[in-house]
């Protein structure tokens, strides 16, 4: 494995990011939502929420980079109350090549180390039900399902469940 950089995204990233977000958009779902709407995720149409998202002092991005190229990132979102609150982990991907060498895990760990230096106590996100791959990575890093789902329009209705950790201190 060539030398993998973690770094915050910066506004002028947005360009590297929506191409990332929909290529690694792509290599997670492939087999898991329609073509239809696969077709409709494209770098051109990740790019302009990707420039508003950096510009956003209540959402952190951080990406990873082999070679100085963008491999991975993690979007985050800060709660409103300083101290105690949950942070959300908005995303996380990574490009097809590089799974199964603990980046996805590096990526997760910086998040978690940014969460908690905002104060966070607890981390949530969400994921689809049916991606068992995601699943078990997320609770093999300690996550749980806490019993809440919510249904989300990709193409067709598709469940997505809650899962939550603490963030030790």
């Amino acid at each position: 494995m060539k030398a993998a950089v973690i770094r915050q995204a910066l506004p002028a990233d947005w360009f590297a990011l929506g191409e990332l977000q929909a290529r690694s958009y792509h290599d997670a779902y492939r087999r898991l939502l329609p073509n239809d709407f696969l077709n409709k995720v494209t770098a051109e149409s990740r790019q302009a929420g990707c420039r508003e998202r950096l510009r956003d002092l209540r959402e952190y991005t951080a990406m990873l980079l082999i070679d100085d190229r963008a491999a991975g990132y993690i979007s985050l979102r800060f709660p409103a109350e300083a101290q105690g609150g949950e942070g959300k982990i908005t995303a996380l991907y990574l490009l097809r090549e590089y799974w199964g060498h603990g980046l996805g895990k590096r990526l997760m760990a910086c998040g978690l180390d940014r969460l908690r230096e905002r104060g966070c106590a607890e981390a949530g996100l969400w994921v689809l039900e049916k991606n068992a791959g995601a699943r078990r990575f997320y609770e093999r890093l300690g996550f749980r399902p806490d019993g809440q789902e919510r249904v989300v329009m990709r193409g067709d209705a598709f469940v997505q469940l809650r899962y939550e950790r603490e963030i030790e201190a």
